[in-house]
């Protein structure tokens, strides 16, 4: 029995990544060897400069799409194989204390001062 993986937004995640990536690659290739190059003072041309401008954009953006892509496909990689081995996972339920720190009451105008209540 083949388990699926769910629609969590990885294999996007991946394509995007992967796509801006060759995106700024290209760009970068073609300010180098088309666009006149980058000399100590920029690109040569205008296009140079708009494509220098892409590829500082893609290639930043892109690699942090597919690094975040592959981290999530690496955790849902986990999960199945977890989850193969364990057929349920069972939730312990969370004890309610109301006099932790951060717990709200229902009745939020009931507070309690040296054991009288204000309002």
């Amino acid at each position: 029995m083949a388990l699926t993986q769910p629609d969590d937004g990885t294999r996007q995640l991946l394509q995007t990544g992967i796509w801006t990536l060759v995106a700024g690659v290209l760009a970068a290739a073609l300010t180098e060897t088309v666009f006149g190059g980058i000399g100590p003072q920029g690109p040569h041309t205008n296009a140079g400069w708009i494509f220098l401008l892409i590829a500082m954009g893609c290639l930043p953006f892109g690699s942090m799409a597919f690094l975040l892509g592959g981290a999530k496909w690496l955790r849902n990689r986990r999960i199945a194989g977890a989850q193969s081995t364990v057929t349920e996972l069972r939730l312990k339920p969370v004890p309610h204390n109301p006099k932790t720190l951060l717990s709200f009451s229902e009745h939020s105008t009931e507070q309690h001062s040296h054991g009288e209540k204000r309002q």
